[in-house]
């Protein structure tokens, strides 16, 4: 999910959207959900399967302005640990990629009776068919504040060498923001964020502002979704082409496991 200049403009290429449809029908045909006993349990299976008209990345298209299918599968456990890996197709990685394979792992858990919770983990990015090296990883950690139909979360994401060695090489990544979530009628949710990615140790004039706001609705088993993402101050040493930090609505529809 990281920034950098895409390759081509094929959305679903060969193997690369064979081994995402893959993970996908993973989602689909198993299990999901399997749980074993609740005193002793294993822990809980789950998944979701997105189809977007944009794969948005802190605000910035990595599909070249083009649709998105993603899969995530994922185990939880009752202690808060939790391990997953999410896909989808793209077009950053460099020469020779068109998907992205991120596993992650991480812990989650609440504070008291105050509405307080927190998630950390670890995220790898990575771009099985490039022929660079652009994998890189993030160290982040969200906190949330949920009183009724309202949550704050203010998040911290730490690349310590940003998009990787053939890239920004040595430049450490440090994107913040704060998002503001609030339940509404008729299965329906609205929410805002503001955020901010940073460089340091390099990367001088990189830094940009990412911002976005939607509705959700729950219909069924599915979730529909609308968005308006935007940038300010989005360099093209970055991206390639600031075109793709312009401004957009994306739509996408969700199944969950």
């Amino acid at each position: 999910m990281g920034i950098k200049k895409p390759h081509h403009n094929n959305v679903f290429p060969g193997t690369a959207f064979g081994s995402l449809i893959g993970l996908v029908a993973m989602a689909l045909c198993s299990p999901v959900q399997a749980q074993l006993d609740e005193g002793a349990s294993f822990g809980t299976f789950g998944g979701s399967v997105t189809l977007a008209s944009d794969y948005m990345f802190r605000g910035v298209s990595n599909s070249n302005e083009e649709p998105q299918i993603q899969g995530d599968i994922n185990w939880s456990h009752g202690s808060g640990a939790y391990i997953g890996v999410w896909a989808t197709n793209t077009n950053f990685g460099g020469p020779g990629n068109s998907m992205e394979l991120d596993p992650y792992i991480g812990f989650a858990g609440s504070i008291g009776d105050a509405g307080l919770s927190y998630d950390v983990g670890y995220w790898l990015y990575t771009y099985p068919g490039s022929e660079s090296d652009f994998d890189y990883s993030e160290l982040y950690a969200v906190g949330t504040w949920t009183a009724g139909d309202l949550s704050i979360s203010p998040s911290v994401w730490y690349a310590p060498n940003y998009f990787g060695e053939d890239f920004l090489d040595g430049v450490e990544g440090l994107a913040y923001d704060l998002t503001l979530s609030h339940a509404l009628p008729w299965d329906m949710g609205a929410s805002a964020r503001i955020g901010k990615q940073t460089f340091h140790s390099g990367g001088d004039g990189l830094d940009y502002l990412y911002y976005d706001i939607g509705v959700t609705r729950a219909v069924g088993e599915f979730s529909l979704g609308l968005r308006w993402h935007d940038t300010d101050d989005v360099d093209a040493a970055l991206v390639g082409d600031t075109d793709l930090a312009d401004g957009r609505f994306v739509v996408n529809i969700t199944r969950s496991f």
